[in-house]
């Protein structure tokens, strides 16, 4: 969708990590500006948490939500 100069593009994409070979499926957002034709602007958002989890093969992380120390929680990679 767009108007005037504003685009902007929405969807989701599925990855694979090529090493780990795990893959998700992301929701993704796109908004550009476009001048004579040239794209000036770009910026791309998806979910990167995902992204970088597709890359863990074995472990844990912990998770910290905010100050809260009980609002921690873990992350496997058979999660």
């Amino acid at each position: 969708m767009g108007e005037g100069e504003t685009v902007a593009v929405f969807g989701k994409f599925t990855y694979t990590s090529v090493i780990a070979k795990n893959t998700f499926t992301s929701p993704f957002a796109i908004k550009a500006t476009v001048k004579d034709g040239l794209i000036t602007y770009f910026q791309f958002l998806e979910d990167t948490y995902a992204s970088a989890a597709s890359f863990r093969v074995e472990g844990e992380w912990t998770i910290q939500q905010d100050a809260d120390n009980s609002k921690r929680f873990n992350v496997s990679a058979n999660s």
